[in-house]
């Protein structure tokens, strides 16, 4: 295994999905030793099932996976990771809802070639989307996480209008033009993600649609 470790940040803002998603991907990891970071334990993303075992700072899950916390301090997590044996395969770190994960991946680029970044993933509720762009408190958040995506999926579309899911698509379009789209895809969306390679290029124009409109 290469001395470089790959890292893929989910995003999204609160009540988006990321938690679904993560749990997909830990159920389908097929071998893969994952290493999730999330912000505290006290909001763990992880279903009660994949737990092995836990102690102050980690979480051991089914698989060989494990869980941390980074709370205030990202690059110890990090650093972390790449002392434990044996080393993860892959990084997926949960931000917050409110976090930026632009400014994470920059953070995170102070590794210099210690990690690979595979790319941001920002997951956006179509049911909810146009109304948070038009709230003012919460638009330029949402508005940054979108601009920083490679990838965007947008969730709970079953549960959106056609009116609030088409608004979404153009919003989506709007603030991050160059992201893969990906609809409701979070079942297929742990096989993109666990590839051995960067898979998230972030000029990428592909969209990919997988709910009827």
């Amino acid at each position: 295994m290469s001395d470089t470790l790959p890292m893929t940040i989910i995003a999204g803002y609160l009540g988006a999905g990321k938690t679904t998603l993560i749990n997909q991907i830990l159920r389908h990891a097929d071998g893969q030793r994952l290493a999730v970071l999330v912000n505290e334990f006290g909001a763990l993303p992880i279903d009660a099932d994949l737990i092995e075992a836990q102690d102050d700072d980690l979480i051991a899950l089914a698989g060989g996976c494990v869980c941390c916390s980074y709370g205030d301090d990202l690059m110890l997590a990090l650093s972390k990771m790449r002392t434990l044996d044996p080393k993860p395969d892959h990084v997926l770190l949960e931000t917050s809802g409110v976090a930026l994960p632009g400014k994470i991946a920059a953070s995170v680029g102070l590794f210099g070639n210690d990690i690979q970044m595979q790319g941001i993933v920002v997951l956006a509720d179509a049911e909810c989307l146009p109304d948070h762009l038009a709230d003012s408190y919460l638009a330029d958040t949402i508005i940054r996480q979108l601009a920083a995506a490679d990838l965007t999926v947008l969730t709970k579309t079953d549960l959106a209008t056609a009116d609030q899911r088409q608004n979404s698509r153009d919003i989506i379009c709007q603030h991050a033009p160059r992201a893969t789209l990906l609809e409701n895809g979070s079942e297929h969306l742990h096989e993109v993600l666990l590839q051995d390679t960067a898979v998230i290029p972030p000029s990428s124009t592909t969209t990919i649609r997988t709910a009827s409109p």
